[in-house]
């Protein structure tokens, strides 16, 4: 198995459950980790054998871009949802932070993995 890793994956979105954040949209940065066999795509150089993470990566963003969650929970739970449905992908792992969301902190992050 082999992981693919995407890292520091910036998107502004409406997130959060104060008035302020439900009618600004903030930075989150997400990163993700898809294992898979590729075993396969290693031999043969064809992209039909890989897990495409560019279209992974177009309709996560797609999902943020148009998204208004409450919690970055539930938004955690529906790129994972997304990520597993691909072909080929036998687990992943995401990160979502949100930068400034607690005062004198960085930023705030929530992890979760998944198998297929």
């Amino acid at each position: 198995m082999s992981t693919i890793y995407v890292e520091k994956l910036e998107i502004y979105t409406i997130l959060g459950i104060t008035p302020e954040e439900r009618e600004n949209k903030q930075k989150l940065i997400i990163d993700y980790w898809i294992d898979a066999d590729i075993s396969k795509a290693m031999l043969s150089d064809d992209i039909a054998d890989c897990v495409n993470y560019r279209t992974v990566n177009k309709e996560i963003l797609a999902i943020v871009l148009n998204s208004s969650y409450n919690t970055i929970e539930r938004l955690l739970g529906i790129i994972l949802e997304l990520i597993l449905s691909f072909d080929g992908v036998l687990h992943a792992k995401l990160k979502i932070a949100k930068p400034g969301a607690l005062r004198y902190a960085r930023s705030v992050s929530v992890t979760a993995e998944r198998s297929a």
